[in-house]
């Protein structure tokens, strides 16, 4: 985190702890990571870095909830405070082999967002293909992710090929929303009814044809709290930060201001 962005969520958080104490409902924060393996650079997270992000949720007294819990619990005004969901994006092999343990050990429920496509096929995603061969750009297998499943943890989809969703035709934007879900449903033998959108990419028509597939929950990277006024398809999620200090921040809500900056990257597109 840049000094200057870590400076202005630093001042931010006594308003929005303010803002925290007036609710009258408690909020739900949704946080998340890609890959948690040797080294932290890029959308890699070190395991020790992984392990002080799980102390740093502990110590801000976090209650770690399953995603369609939580949200029902948001919109039946139940929630407890510093109620927290955890998500991964993408589908990597470390997340099934490394991080799902030390989640479990915590007793931390937490979804995995998996891109479909690379249950037949090898993907490859695009910010990925610049880098050597190795072994922390691997995707779970069909395998280890209905085995994952099993143990605990909750599978949604990330779309087929992980497509900027804004630009497709409907049609296509029908096929890659729906696909997925029908691909991961026949997979684990259950109904999956929970979407990141990749990228973060989303408008009104996304998240309207998200819903008439079958989709109950959509997940953005929009920061900020999520309350009673959050469409259920249009959550707020912040990444992880790899420093655990701007970790507390997150959680504090320091960076909910940034949303206006989110909201206009969100109409830029990715750079790949």
């Amino acid at each position: 985190m840049r000094p200057g962005v870590r400076a202005l969520g630093r001042s931010t958080v006594p308003v929005a702890k303010a803002a925290r104490r007036l609710r009258r409902k408690n909020g739900l924060t949704i946080i998340g990571w890609h890959r948690v393996d040797g080294t932290s650079t890029g959308l890699s997270t070190g395991v020790d870095d992984f392990r002080r992000h799980l102390d740093e949720i502990e110590r801000w007294g976090a209650v770690v909830l399953p995603l369609e819990e939580a949200v029902a619990g948001l919109r039946a005004g139940t929630l407890p405070p510093r109620a927290v969901v955890l998500t991964f994006d993408d589908g990597y092999a470390s997340v099934v082999e490394t991080a799902w343990p030390l989640l479990r050990e915590r007793g931390m429920p937490t979804t995995l967002f998996a891109v479909s496509g690379a249950l037949t096929g090898d993907l490859r995603f695009a910010w990925d293909r610049h880098e050597p061969e190795h072994d922390r750009l691997r995707l779970a297998r069909p395998d280890e992710l209905r085995d994952a499943a099993r143990d605990g943890l909750d599978i949604g989809s990330h779309t087929v090929s992980h497509p900027w969703l804004p630009r497709l035709a409907r049609a296509e934007l029908r096929r890659e929303l729906a696909d997925s879900r029908t691909a991961l449903e026949e997979l684990l033998g259950r109904p999956v009814t929970s979407l990141a959108y990749p990228t973060g990419g989303w408008n009104p028509e996304v998240r309207a044809v998200a819903g008439e597939v079958g989709y109950r929950l959509g997940v953005t990277v929009d920061r900020g709290l999520n309350t009673a006024r959050t469409p259920d398809l249009s959550l707020r999620r912040a990444f992880v930060p790899t420093d655990p200090r701007d970790l507390r921040l997150v959680l504090d809500g320091g960076y909910t201001l940034l949303r206006p900056l989110d909201s206009w990257r969100s109409r830029q597109g990715p750079p790949w």
